[in-house]
C-alpha cells in the first residue's frame, strides 16, 4: 500500500480550506455587492422616478401631454437608460421613449413583478429587478405605480376602485453594474489570493518546523523500532507537547530495549538449561507449533541447531505430515492431555527427514500459558522425549556396571582358593625348616598351589570374557560352555539364596554364530532375573537342545511368575518389577536386543506363579543353509 505522505494531505487540506473560504467569501461578496449597486441604483431611479412622476402628475393635471412625452423621451436619451414607458393598469403602453411601442399591450411587464394582480390590486410600492430580455443582454427595470389621487379621481374614479392611474416603467443598462461588480471582485480576489499564500506559507512553515517534523523524526524511529533496532531514539527539540511525546517515546524506546534485554538473557539461559538436559525436550503451543526445542531433541530429528525447530509443525517434525495428526491414530498430548489427565507417557516412532526411524518414549504435560492459569484454558504442551536406541545400547561401561552384582560371588570364589594356597606355603615353609629332606610332602603343597591358582585364573579369565567389549564379526560359540561358564560366576550368590541349580545340556555340545561375551550377558541376565524371581529360594533349570535347524535355549524357574497384566511390558525400556524395587528395566530390554542382534528370538513360554521359562531360538551353526545364508 503506498504510503500516503502527511505534508501532501496537510497541503490539499490547508489550499482546499482556504480556497473554499475563499470563494465562499467572494461568492457573498459579490451577492452583497450586487444587491448594493442594484440598491443604490433603485435609490437613484426612485428619486428619478419621483421628480419625473411629479412632473408627469404636472403634466398630467395641466393636461400637457406633449410635455409628458417631451419629458419621457428626454429621460430615455439619458446615459444608463434603455427605455421608459407609462402603462396604464391594462398595461397598454400610454408613453414611451420609443415611439413604436406606443399602444402596444405589455401586460407581461406588470406580471413580472406582480404575477397575481389585477388592475385593482396593483401594488402601490415601487418595485426593482434584474431580468434578461429576450434579445440578450441585462437590465435592471424599476415598476413605479402613479397612485389615484384627489385632484386624478375627477377623470380615473374613485382610489378604491382605481387606487393606481398608471406605472412608470424605466429600464436601466446593467452591464455598468455588473462589470463594476466583476471588476471589484477580481481586485478582492487578487488581494484574497496574496493573503491566502501568505497565510498558507506561513502555517506550512509553522507546521512543518513544529509538527510535520517531530512527526516525520517519530515516524522513522518507530519503524526502525519496528524492523528490531531498538537502539532508535527521536531527537527532542524544544519544550512543547511534540518535544514531550518524543521524550515519552525515548522513554519507551529505552524500556523495550532494555525488556528485550532482559527476555533474551533468560532465553538464552532456558535455553542453555534444557540443552543440558540429556533427553530431548520442546514445547509445543496450542496451534501445533515448536515453541522452543533443545540440542537433544534437534539431534533426534536429524537437524543442525534447535533454532531451525521453531515455529515448524510437530506432527511435520514427527511424522513428516502436511496435516495435523489423527487422535484416534496417534497419541497427540493436545488431543489427549486435560485437568482430569495432565500428564500422558507413550511411545513414538520418529520419522525423520532422511527416511530413518527413531524409537522414542515421550512424557508430556500441560504448561499453563500463565501463572495461575486454569488447565482448561489455553496452555502449553511440554514433551520430554528419551531416545529408546541410545537408552538399550549396552555399552562397556554398562557391561562393568552389571558384572559389579556379581563381585561379591567372585570375591568368594577368588578368597578360598587363594586361603588355601596360604595355608600350603606356611606348611612349605614349616617343612622347609624342620627339614631339607621331605620332598614329597613339599611337592603335595605345591601341587595343590597349583590347582587353586588355576581355579583363580579360570574364574578371572571367566569373568573377563564377559566384560570384555563385543567383536564387530561373529564367532562360533559353543552354547553349553558358554552357560557353565557363566553360571559358575553366580553359584555364591545362588547357594546364598538357597537355590538350587539344573543343567539339561544337549551332548551334541550345539554351537552358534554370535559374539561369546553377548551370549554370555544374555544368560547373565536370564538367570539373575530367575535369582531376582526366587526371593525365599527355589531351582533354576537351564536346557539347550537342537530343534531342525536352529538350536533352543530356555531357562526356567520356580518363582513368583508374571502377572498377564505386565505380561506385555516385561521388555519395554525401563518397565521393572522386582520384589527388592532396584531394578533399572533395562535387563529385558537389552537381552532382547542382544538376541536379536544376532538373528535369534526370544519368547516367554511360561509365566505362571512356580514355573516361568524363557525360550531362545538362534540358528544352528552346524546347519548348512544357516552356515551359507551367513556367509552370504
Amino acid at each position: 500500500m503506498p504510503t500516503q505522505h502527511l505534508s501532501r494531505r496537510f497541503i490539499v487540506f490547508l489550499f482546499g480550506v482556504l480556497g473554499l473560504v475563499s470563494v465562499c467569501f467572494l461568492l457573498m461578496f459579490y451577492y452583497f455587492y450586487s444587491a448594493q449597486i442594484a440598491d443604490e441604483r433603485t435609490q437613484a431611479s426612485h428619486s428619478v422616478s419621483l421628480l419625473l412622476k411629479s412632473s408627469l402628475e404636472g403634466a398630467m393635471l395641466r393636461r400637457d401631454l406633449p410635455g409628458l412625452r417631451d419629458i419621457i423621451s428626454d429621460l430615455g436619451k439619458q446615459e444608463g437608460v434603455k427605455e421608459v414607458m407609462i402603462l396604464n393598469p391594462a398595461g397598454e403602453v400610454r408613453f414611451a421613449s420609443q415611439p413604436q411601442r406606443l399602444g402596444q399591450i405589455e401586460a407581461a411587464i406588470i406580471q413580472q413583478f406582480c404575477p397575481d394582480c389585477t388592475a385593482a390590486s396593483l401594488p402601490l410600492e415601487p418595485v426593482t429587478r434584474f431580468f434578461t430580455p429576450s434579445n440578450g443582454g441585462e437590465l435592471l427595470r424599476t415598476f413605479h405605480p402613479v397612485r389615484n389621487k384627489p385632484e386624478c379621481m375627477q377623470c380615473h374614479g374613485s382610489a378604491a376602485s382605481h387606487p393606481v392611474n398608471g406605472i412608470l416603467v424605466v429600464d436601466y443598462d446593467a452591464a455598468p453594474i455588473r462589470e463594476k461588480g466583476w471588476v471589484n471582485i477580481l481586485m478582492l480576489t487578487g488581494a484574497g489570493a496574496v493573503a491566502v499564500l501568505f497565510s498558507a506559507g506561513a502555517a506550512w512553515w509553522f507546521m512543518r518546523r513544529y509538527v510535520l517534523q517531530p512527526i516525520s523524526s517519530l515516524d522513522t524511529a518507530s519503524h526502525a523500532l519496528s524492523q528490531g533496532n531498538l537502539a532508535a531514539r527521536v531527537p527532542v527539540r524544544g519544550k512543547d507537547e511534540m518535544a514531550n511525546l518524543a521524550s515519552t517515546f525515548n522513554h519507551m524506546a529505552e524500556r523495550l530495549q532494555h525488556s528485550h534485554q532482559v527476555l533474551q538473557s533468560r532465553e538464552q539461559f532456558l535455553q542453555g538449561l534444557i540443552d543440558a538436559v540429556p533427553d530431548g525436550v520442546r514445547v509445543i503451543d496450542p496451534y501445533f507449533q515448536i515453541v522452543v526445542a533443545n540440542r537433544a531433541y534437534a539431534e533426534q530429528c536429524g537437524v543442525d541447531s534447535a533454532e531451525s525447530l521453531r515455529q515448524q509443525y510437530c506432527y511435520k517434525v514427527t511424522y513428516q505430515r502436511d496435516t495435523p495428526c489423527p487422535p484416534s491414530l496417534r497419541s497427540c498430548p493436545l488431543a489427549t492431555l486435560s485437568a482430569e489427565q495432565p500428564t500422558l507417557k507413550f511411545m513414538e516412532t520418529l520419522h525423520r527427514e532422511d527416511g530413518s526411524l527413531l524409537s522414542t518414549e515421550v512424557y508430556a504435560a500441560r504448561l499453563p500459558v500463565t501463572a495461575g492459569a486454569d488447565l482448561e484454558s489455553e496452555c502449553l504442551v511440554v514433551e520430554s522425549v528419551r531416545d529408546l536406541d541410545k537408552a538399550v545400547q549396552y555399552s562397556h561401561e554398562q557391561k562393568l556396571a552389571s558384572l559389579g552384582e556379581l563381585a561379591a560371588g567372585v570375591a568368594h570364589e577368588i578368597h578360598n582358593p587363594l586361603a588355601s594356597v596360604r595355608i600350603a606355603l606356611q606348611a612349605s615353609d614349616q617343612i622347609l625348616d624342620t627339614s631339607q629332606e621331605n620332598v614329597t610332602e613339599l611337592k603335595d603343597y605345591l601341587h595343590l598351589v597349583d590347582e587353586q591358582v588355576e581355579q583363580c585364573l579360570n574364574v578371572t579369565r571367566r569373568l573377563m570374557k564377559l566384560g570384555t567389549l563385543a567383536s564387530g564379526h561373529p564367532e562360533l560359540v559353543e552354547v553349553n560352555g558358554v552357560i557353565r561358564e557363566t553360571l559358575s560366576l553366580l553359584r555364591f550368590e545362588r547357594e546364598q539364596q538357597g537355590i538350587g541349580e539344573a543343567l539339561q545340556l544337549d551332548s551334541s555340545n550345539p554351537r552358534i554364530l554370535a559374539a561369546d561375551n553377548d551370549l554370555r550377558m544374555i544368560i547373565l541376565n536370564l538367570a539373575q532375573n530367575a535369582f531376582h524371581a526366587m526371593p525365599a529360594g527355589g531351582e533354576l533349570r537351564v536346557i539347550t537342545r537342537k530343534q531342525g535347524a536352529t538350536v533352543e535355549i530356555r531357562v526356567e524357574d520356580s518363582g513368583t511368575g508374571i502377572p498377564d497384566a505386565i505380561l506385555a511390558h516385561i521388555f519395554d525400556p525401563f518397565f521393572s518389577r522386582r520384589h527388592d524395587q532396584r531394578g533399572t528395566g533395562l535387563g529385558l530390554t537389552i537381552t532382547r536386543t542382544l538376541v536379536k542382534q544376532h538373528g535369534g528370538q526370544i519368547q516367554v513360554a511360561e509365566h505362571a506363579a512356580g514355573k516361568t521359562a524363557f525360550v531362545l531360538h538362534f540358528p544352528d551353526a552346524d546347519d548348512v543353509p544357516n552356515v551359507a545364508q551367513e556367509a552370504a
